[in-house]
């Protein structure tokens, strides 16, 4: 007996697996509002990327991206000069950038603006196609945009590079993970459902170890999804399933395992807070909104400056310079030298410390700059090069050797 041309489909089925009479009446896909409303978002902030100040986040992916450019192999820290061992910032994402930049001969602070329109397009696709995935209602992925535009515009110079990227990753994770585990056979197969591919189950566990390997704590949560993902939408026998996604786990493992610039399991991570001595407002202006183009016009890429205002330390970095001391140190560095430097920028500051404690401290250190704040007294032998109107800040330079 041989099946009818009217067999009916299995009920089972995905929506966008089920057969759609009215599917030529439907609008181009490029009628989308999801599609128009994400294109227009995505050009906006791409362009206000570009406006963005090289401080906080902006600013220490910026410098990240220089130390890559300048060595590939063996960076220094992102801030201190100094060879980095074991520092969560050289992930995969960041050696891209710095491959970009040797390439392309762009600066650090070039990438980190081109790199914000490829995350946020790799973010804008992943929640249409995980929204595709959970329900066929168009307008879903379109709410989802009024809140990715308030934070976005919320403060563009603190958003985390190296964290959205790893959001946008976890949702086209997710979507494949969903897929693969909710595959259902041909109309007429003998079985409700295959187990995932080897190619599959390795290519899913790469990726999430490239999320444990650029930020941590957004692999928790993928890790989580994926195992709600197939505990809910698996439909087949769940024990031929196990092998394949523990393969999938072995995967990720070994990925941030393995990374040569660090072990993505067990490197030191940068702690979540810190304190400089310089008040965070000046005047009543925001000091995290300085673009510090007054004082990178004159210090080149390479050289110490000398400062305790955290908004400096982020836009000096971000253009290639160094600071003595980090007011948010890379966990990868030794905390006696951590204690050191900041000892050694603290005493320099003090106005009560000698004229020649301070030369030893820059002979020692090679520091050539100062940029102090409004509240700090220029030392003796400094010579002041140029000062914000905005802030009160100064940069001087000081006699080498």
């Amino acid at each position: 007996m041989s099946l009818s041309p009217t067999t009916s489909v299995p009920s089972d089925l995905p929506p966008s697996a089920a057969p759609d009479g009215d599917a030529a009446a439907r609008p181009p896909v490029w009628l989308s509002p999801y599609l128009l409303l994400g294109g227009l978002l995505w050009a906006v902030l791409s362009a206000a990327a570009w406006q963005a100040p090289l401080c906080c986040e902006a600013g220490l992916q910026a410098a990240v991206v220089e130390r890559l450019r300048v060595n590939l192999l063996h960076p220094a820290f992102p801030m201190t000069d100094l060879p980095a061992v074991a520092s969560s910032h050289y992930s995969p994402y960041a050696l891209v950038q710095g491959l970009a930049a040797r390439a392309a001969g762009f600066s650090g602070a070039s990438v980190v603006a081109l790199a914000a329109s490829v995350n946020l397009l790799l973010l804008l696709t992943g929640i249409g196609r995980l929204t595709r995935l959970l329900t066929p209602n168009r307008w879903v992925p379109v709410l989802l945009l009024v809140p990715l535009a308030l934070i976005h515009w919320a403060d563009p110079a603190r958003w985390s590079a190296p964290g959205t990227f790893a959001v946008a990753v976890t949702l086209h994770l997710w979507a494949w993970t969903g897929r693969t585990a909710a595959r259902v056979p041909r109309p007429g197969a003998p079985k409700p459902g295959r187990v995932p591919r080897w190619a599959e189950a390795a290519g899913i566990g790469v990726l999430l170890g490239l999320v444990l390997l650029v930020h941590p704590p957004t692999a928790i949560g993928a890790a989580l999804g994926c195992v709600a993902l197939i505990a809910v939408r698996t439909r087949t026998r769940v024990r031929p399933t196990l092998r394949r996604w523990a393969f999938t786990a072995v995967c990720a493992v070994a990925v941030a395992s393995l990374w040569p610039y660090y072990n993505g399991l067990t490197a030191p991570r940068t702690p979540p807070g810190g304190r400089t001595t310089s008040p965070p407002e000046a005047e009543g202006v925001r000091a995290a909104g300085e673009p510090y183009s007054w004082a990178t016009a004159y210090v080149p890429a390479g050289e110490v400056v000398l400062t305790d205002s955290r908004p400096a330390m982020y836009a000096l970095a971000g253009h290639g310079a160094y600071v003595l001391a980090d007011a948010l140190p890379d966990a990868g560095l030794a905390a006696a030298e951590r204690r050191e430097r900041s000892g050694a920028v603290a005493a320099y500051l003090d106005a009560s410390t000698p004229q020649a404690r301070r030369d030893r401290i820059t002979a020692r250190y090679g520091v050539r700059w100062l940029l102090l704040t409004r509240f700090q007294r220029l030392p003796e032998n400094a010579t002041v090069l140029a000062f914000s109107t905005r802030t009160g800040e100064v940069l001087a330079r000081v006699p080498g050797r």
